[in-house]
């Protein structure tokens, strides 16, 4: 028997896999659950909400998961992890080690991520649930370059904050 958990574990999976959304119907066809079954579990607006782009409905991830930002503490309910790691971009190698945890199995971890239904995903789907549901991870805003004062190749997430225009 198929539980709400394991259903909303395979929808996180499916629109993770999706870049963070997928159309209704095209996840209706991916799951393959009950359509009560379904509607119940989307109806969560703790987890998932709906956009309408170009006339279809879409379904987004959503959590309130995030990365520990004191990196190891006990009693933490959010994840122990290296963002550079989940960006797939640490610059540490396995000679010089880097001192934040790069392991999703780790048994904090599992535990957090079970709690969340997240257990199925990998480091890059993980990523792109995170990276739009935390601003904290977002790269800076580079004010220079966003005013035409830098020509350097960009590091930073340049947007016009006067407009809000990317």
């Amino acid at each position: 028997m198929v539980t709400d958990m394991d259903t909303t574990g395979l929808i996180y999976k499916v629109l993770c896999a999706h870049n963070g959304s997928f159309e209704l119907g095209e996840l209706r066809a991916n799951i393959g659950t009950m359509e009560d079954d379904l509607e119940r579990v989307l109806g969560n607006q703790e987890m998932f909400t709906s956009a309408v782009s170009k006339g279809n409905k879409l379904i987004v991830a959503k959590t309130k998961m995030r990365l520990c930002r004191a990196n190891g503490c006990s009693g933490c309910s959010n994840l122990h992890l290296c963002k550079f790691y989940l960006y797939g971009t640490c610059p540490s190698n396995e000679r010089q080690g880097c001192r934040l945890c790069h392991e999703l199995t780790s048994e904090h971890n599992i535990r957090v991520l079970r709690e969340h239904c997240l257990e199925e995903l990998d480091r890059k789907e993980l990523c792109t649930l995170l990276l739009q549901n935390d601003n904290a991870l977002l790269p800076p805003v580079c004010a220079s370059q966003a005013f035409g004062k830098y020509s350097d190749p960009l590091t930073f997430f340049t947007f016009c904050y006067v407009t809000a225009l990317f």
